[in-house]
């Protein structure tokens, strides 16, 4: 798979991999997430048990480049989340209805809880005297998995810029 990157990204990535694989391998499907993440990639967590499953219970470096390379594959999901987002947006300003949000986010993909979604409404600035958000596209990447509990609690410690699409 070294042909797919270049040497600078490849050096990136080892040095990455090696600072949080264990003995040079990756055990669990959270590890290889985190891992995956530091280096700005957005897999799931169902994404990272089908890449786990797939390539055994213990990922080495060349494995691990292949992942990658999937992962390359599959597009920007921040893109496709913010056309997805463009497509709520009717009248072309920059804004979601609350209520749809609140929908989106508790129903479809991996789905969020709702004091998850109460969470990012808030941060939003998202009340029942603003039942308008207005998306940012830092969250949009935000919004685009399943918040674990830590990321949660990062994402509501530190502030966010209002800016829009």
């Amino acid at each position: 798979m070294t042909q797919h990157f270049t040497k600078s990204q490849i050096e990136e990535f080892r040095q990455c991999f090696h600072l949080y694989a264990d003995n040079g391998f990756v055990h669990n499907d959270s590890q290889l997430r985190y891992i995956m993440r530091s280096l700005g990639y957005t897999p799931t967590v169902i994404e990272t048990n089908k890449y786990l499953k797939s390539n055994g219970p213990q990922i080495d470096f060349a494995k691990f480049l292949d992942i990658l390379h999937a992962e390359e594959l599959k597009g920007d999901t921040l893109v496709e989340v913010i056309r997805a987002f463009k497509g709520l947006d009717s009248k072309n300003q920059g804004v979601i209805p609350a209520a749809e949000l609140i929908n989106l986010l508790s129903s479809f993909g991996e789905k969020m809880s709702k004091e998850e979604v109460l969470a990012v409404l808030k941060r939003m600035n998202v009340n029942d005297k603003v039942p308008i958000a207005k998306v940012d596209p830092k969250v949009y990447a935000l919004l685009a998995h399943k918040f674990e509990q830590k990321n949660m609690q990062a994402f509501e410690s530190n502030p966010l810029p209002p800016l829009l699409y």
